[in-house]
């Protein structure tokens, strides 16, 4: 009989590779970005969570763009507490093509933390998925 939780593997490699995609896309974004300086004008706050009940905050940025173009944008990632308040100047990376894609050039900004933290869990959850199944084979 199949141990449940051998499910974990297929699980934790869903979990890792999603923790890789992440990194690689914060990477990349971050070499193709163009790097600026914006300000917060205002935070869009999420939904409530229903176990924790944090509401994650969206800063929404205004800044110049390399050519002189206005842009406000929301970033993709939110935070609790916000990264940053209401009219702070923050480092920006925006898409030079898309120029409303953008994000807060820092590490949880980017998508690196969040990309490391999918990694982790991943290899945790496949490492006992695969303790499992190295039992179950012995």
């Amino acid at each position: 009989m199949e141990h449940p939780l051998l499910a974990l593997v297929p699980i934790g490699v869903v979990l890792t590779l999603t923790g890789v995609g992440g990194m690689i896309s914060a990477r990349n974004f971050q070499r193709r970005g163009q790097r600026t300086q914006g300000q917060v004008v205002r935070l869009r706050q999420g939904r409530r969570t229903r176990t924790s009940g944090i509401v994650l905050h969206y800063p929404i940025v205004r800044f110049t763009t390399a050519h002189g173009r206005e842009v406000e944008a929301e970033t993709p990632f939110g935070s609790y507490p916000p990264p940053a308040l209401r009219g702070a100047l923050v480092p920006l990376l925006y898409d030079p093509a898309r120029p409303t894609r953008v994000r807060i050039d820092d590490a949880v900004g980017r998508g690196t933390v969040r990309g490391l933290i999918w990694l982790m869990v991943g290899i945790v959850v496949l490492a006992i998925g695969a303790g499992v199944a190295v039992t179950q084979v012995l």
